[in-house]
């Protein structure tokens, strides 16, 4: 956002007064009345619980602080908690059995403390005293010697680490080691394995001696499998998912993978692996995977809008999607979105549009589920599309919209490849053949000399490694990507460059609701056969016809940085080297660097170029405020270089802010504010690059707002 208060049209300013008004008076309307004759809980304290997470003890209780809107006020949005005397009894009973179970057997609740904080509302406090916790005295594990020793020491190393001499005694976590024993004997065939524990509690010595015996039985393997429940859908390429034969050795694991492939088809709405072991005399296990199929056909009406720094723009979207299309399950979809860009208005310029660019994106896709072999599937996909190239446009008071030259592209696209997931879904790799063309044309004003159509050809090879536990929303876990893309002419495209962008994402549990998130993206691009515009001693005019053709050709293949999902204290490609892009050049403008140095050339020639070399790292804590209500700040940095062997770790760009998440079916809906800090764009005495433009201000301040669907990473 590029516009400032101080700077905007009387009309304009009327415009923000009434947002703000209007966003005040639906606060206020959202208020929630106190209820009559009654006390509402503003918080729930607790005394005396420093061994235990207090979050997981407040979260087994029905008596509850009233939810705050932003953390600050109560009643608006959400309803009050309101009070009750015999609610609370039975919560101070629950504080006592929640020790209990984590081996404070002898803790107690010495109070529990009503305290008015004004004639409507109260603070409960909760006084407990913990006592002494009961420790595990002796642990004996037993029949693990008839077992492969391989399967015995993994069995043991877990007992070990979980019932260690001297360790607190959780019964939570005493029942749980039972289970996954018999998790690790079922992983490695021992359907029928049993697991029987026992416990001597001795509460006066604070001591417990423990007890686990195992009975493996002998190695299973599976019986007849069935699949239940198809209707339309062929059975062939379902079983061939399933990958799951009789006579096999049973593993629970390659079930669990089972259910996780046939889940991942898309064409069922559940999945259910039902095993019998009713008859452990036999040896075999039968499997009924029992499947519901989703809707097969569906059809897509739906719109949307977009209004940034960039444009305001409002599209329709159509589509038609078959799971099961000419039978052998194959998914074909097709999709149509078209739309126009009302320009140049946009966020911080809000004159009426003077032209109205249409576009549109049209795209076909079909997979073949069990391509080659089982759990291999094959995709072709073709897609059209008519857009515009937008930029910032300057806010110079002389700067001649009329006069902007307006790029857009007719781009056709074609990609085919293989899809497989290895390792229980956690690794995936996807190598392809990908091929586009895009042929400039103007929605406004003349094309220059030398632009060109553009041919890209690659293979290109994407390997994801997911080992969060939740794909949705992460509390915990790493995410590894990586990207290597191979251009050549003999591909069939006009370019010739190597591109490679790896990534990786931690997600760490600072407590059971709260995470910290990173990310850390690097990008380079060698280029082979072109790229020489980007070098800082270049003294080449850049309207001329090679300068352009070279350009032109780093728009669809060079690095950019900033916006929602990048740097957010930045507009969208706001960080890195600008400069003049010979042809977007405005009409009557001269952005000639012979004559002209960069830093005094006219606003309206300054464009991002973007940079051969990219790294992005972010930070982020993520906390529930209530509901589907969630909070987050965050720490970004970045930077992009035009030398490849470049990269500049004391520029920084850093950016840091709140943000707000409204968790939604499709994800969730994030508002965030990005403030760049003052001293820490660069550190040291590292000279920014004197073309790298201005991020602009919204009202008067270095910040940056973004509003945008999805996490940020």
């Amino acid at each position: 956002m590029r516009a400032t208060f101080s700077t905007m049209t009387a009309r304009t300013r009327a415009r923000v007064a009434w947002v703000l008004f209007t966003a005040l008076a639906a606060s206020l309307a959202a208020c929630r009345s106190l209820p009559a004759r009654r006390d509402v809980v503003t918080d729930v304290d607790f005394v005396g619980t420093g061994s235990v997470d207090e979050d997981a003890l407040e979260g087994g209780l029905a008596t509850a602080g009233s939810s705050r809107f932003l953390g600050i006020w109560d009643g608006v949005f959400f309803d009050y908690q309101v009070f009750d005397e015999n609610v609370l009894a039975r919560d101070l009973e629950r504080v006592e059995r929640f020790y209990r179970a984590r081996g404070y057997y002898e803790a107690r609740v010495t109070a529990g403390r009503i305290i008015r904080v004004d004639d409507h509302r109260v603070r409960v406090e909760i006084h407990v005293s913990e006592g002494q916790p009961v420790r595990v005295r002796n642990a004996s594990l037993i029949g693990i010697e008839r077992i492969p020793l391989e399967i015995s020491a993994q069995t043991l190393v877990l007992f070990r680490e979980r019932m260690e001499e001297g360790r607190l005694f959780d019964e939570g976590e005493f029942e749980d080691t039972a289970k996954r024993i018999t998790e690790i004997l079922a992983d490695a065939g021992y359907a029928f394995a049993e697991v029987k524990y026992r416990a001597k509690v001795d509460v006066a010595q604070q001591s417990a001696d423990v007890v686990f015996e195992v009975k493996s039985g002998e190695v299973a393997r599976y019986g007849r499998v069935r699949i239940l429940g198809l209707e339309a859908i062929p059975e062939a390429p379902v079983r061939a998912n399933l990958d799951i034969r009789e006579g096999g050795r049973y593993s629970r694991r390659d079930l669990d993978d089972a259910r996780e492939a046939l889940l991942t088809l898309g064409r069922f709405s559940s999945v259910e692996i039902r095993e019998d072991k009713s008859k452990p005399e036999t040896g075999t296990v039968p499997i009924n995977a029992v499947v519901r199929e989703s809707a097969l056909r569906t059809i897509r009406l739906g719109g949307g809008a977009r209004f940034d720094v960039l444009r305001l723009s409002n599209h329709l979207r159509v589509g038609w999607e078959h799971k099961n299309f000419l039978s052998g399950m194959r998914r074909f979809n097709i999709e149509a979105r078209p739309g126009v860009v009302y320009f140049p208005t946009r966020i911080g310029r809000f004159d009426a549009p003077t032209r109205l660019l249409p576009e549109n994106t049209l795209r076909a896709e079909l997979h073949q589920p069990s391509f080659l072999e089982g759990r291999t599937t094959g995709f072709v996909a073709g897609e059209y599309s008519i857009a515009p190239l937008l930029y910032p446009l300057p806010d110079a008071a002389d700067f001649d919209v009329e006069a902007e030259r307006v790029i857009g592209y007719h781009s056709i696209k074609a990609q085919t490849g293989i899809e497989r997931a290895f390792f229980s879904h956690r690794l995936f790799l996807t190598p392809s053949y990908n091929w586009e063309a895009n042929f400039p044309f103007t929605y406004q004003g003349d094309i220059p000399d030398g632009l060109e159509t553009v041919r890209v050809a690659f293979p290109e090879l994407y390997a994801v490694l997911d080992l969060r536990d939740d794909r949705i929303q992460p509390h915990s876990g790493v995410y590894l990507s990586n990207s290597v893309q191979l251009a050549n002419k003999i591909f069939g495209g006009s370019v010739s460059d190597l591109r490679i962008k790896p990534e990786i994402r931690t997600y760490v549990p600072i407590s059971k609701k709260v995470t910290l998130a990173t990310r850390t993206t690097f990008g380079f691009l060698f280029p082979f056969d072109y790229g020489n515009t980007l070098d800082p001693d270049n003294t080449r005019t850049p309207t001329a016809a090679d300068v352009i053709r070279d350009q032109h050709k780093l728009l669809f293949r060079v690095f950019y940085s900033g916006g929602p999902n990048s740097n957010r204290g930045y507009p969208f490609r706001g960080v890195g080297p600008h400069g003049p892009v010979g042809f977007l050049v405005p009409t009557g403008q001269n952005c000639d660097t012979t004559v002209v140095a960069v830093e005094d050339l006219p606003s309206a020639c300054i464009r991002p170029i973007g940079g051969l070399t990219l790294w992005e790292a972010s930070m982020e804590v993520r906390f529930p405020i209530t509901g589907p209500l969630e909070a987050a700040t965050f720490v970004d940095a970045s930077d992009v270089t035009r030398n490849v062997a470049d990269i500049r770790f004391s520029v920084p760009h850093l950016s840091v802010g709140p943000g707000v998440r409204y968790l939604t079916p499709v994800g969730p809906f994030r508002f965030d504010v990005g403030y760049r800090v003052p001293g820490l764009q660069q550190i040291g005495k590292t000279d920014l690059q004197v073309d790298e433009g201005d991020p602009g201000t919204v009202f008067g301040l270095p910040i940056a707002i973004h509003i945008a669907l999805g996490e940020a990473f």
